[in-house]
């Protein structure tokens, strides 16, 4: 799953820099598949994109592979951004509901930016 999330990113958005971090094991009722995701994302596609535009142009790229995960947390930067700092102060949490996975669109954005 990792690597055809990584695959399909990689095709469709022109990444600086790309990590898919699979985080289930850091949730309860882990059973050893994928269901919640880290992406860290870097590309000048995000510039001038909102916070919301960078996290559909993700989801558009992962195509039907985002109803299979629960939950989606996405770092997307610019590479100017990236340099600034390569931390995760801009952190967003995406959770896709059950619902997503019948193919209505049901998620929370949470964000956190530093001060």
């Amino acid at each position: 799953m990792i690597e055809k999330i990584e695959q399909r990113l990689s095709e469709n958005i022109e990444c600086i820099h790309l990590e898919v971090i699979d985080e289930s094991p850091n949730h309860g009722g882990y059973n050893g598949s994928v269901s919640h995701l880290k992406i860290i994302i870097v590309s000048d596609q995000f510039i001038d994109q909102s916070l919301i535009n960078r996290h559909k142009l993700v989801y558009k790229a992962m195509g039907d592979l985002v109803g299979q995960i629960h939950a989606i947390s996405i770092v997307s930067k610019t590479s100017n951004q990236w340099e600034e700092s390569n931390e995760y102060p801009s952190l967003s949490l995406i959770h896709i509901s059950e619902p997503t996975r019948l193919l209505s669109i049901s998620y929370a954005v949470f964000g956190v930016k530093k001060k």
